[in-house]
């Protein structure tokens, strides 16, 4: 896998989050975003992000290939879908994630999926986060009521599951 690195979103990205956001099947798994595509929309979100917390791009070969974040306390991302399947979304989630725990105030951090969004939740899963709750939402790409799962991961489990060599030597 090419090296991927992270920055923030920035105003130069629209052409390549546009791109990422005129796939159905990318708009179709996220919460917020329009369909059909929207230009001013995607223009709206390609600047650091100002709120509590980070939205940064993902870069593979110099290119914006997704994005990645942690916005008042819920994880989210997309990922350009030539770019599924290679482990760069559990990699992307993880070192976010890393990075959102870092922050000593942030006790969990929650996410939601889209129940058919299989992929996504066994990303979660396997980086500790558990479902809470179940329910039916109007997903906005979707325009009908969409089953939704939401999860939380909190900094405890996140730690365990980190560094677990750490709590076995406890004490040791």
């Amino acid at each position: 896998m090419a090296e991927i690195s992270y920055r923030d979103v920035r105003a130069s990205d629209l052409a390549a989050l546009s791109a990422i956001m005129s796939d159905w099947e990318v708009v179709r798994q996220l919460g917020s975003w329009p369909w059909p595509h929207d230009l001013a929309f995607t223009a709206s979100r390609c600047h650091p992000y100002r709120g509590n917390g980070f939205v940064w791009a993902i870069v593979r070969d110099g290119q914006m290939i997704g994005t990645v974040g942690v916005t008042e306390g819920t994880f989210g991302y997309c990922l350009r879908r030539d770019q599924w399947g290679q482990g760069i979304g559990s990699a992307s989630a993880r070192t976010a994630i890393a990075h959102a725990f870092d922050n000593p105030a942030l006790e969990k951090i929650t996410a939601e999926v889209w129940a058919d969004n299989l992929p996504s939740m066994h990303i979660l899963i396997k980086l500790g986060f558990a479902v809470v709750m179940i329910e039916t939402l109007h997903a906005k790409a979707r325009a009908v009521p969409t089953l939704l799962q939401r999860l939380v991961l909190t900094r405890p489990r996140w730690q365990t599951l980190s560094n677990p060599g750490q709590s076995a030597n406890a004490g040791a």
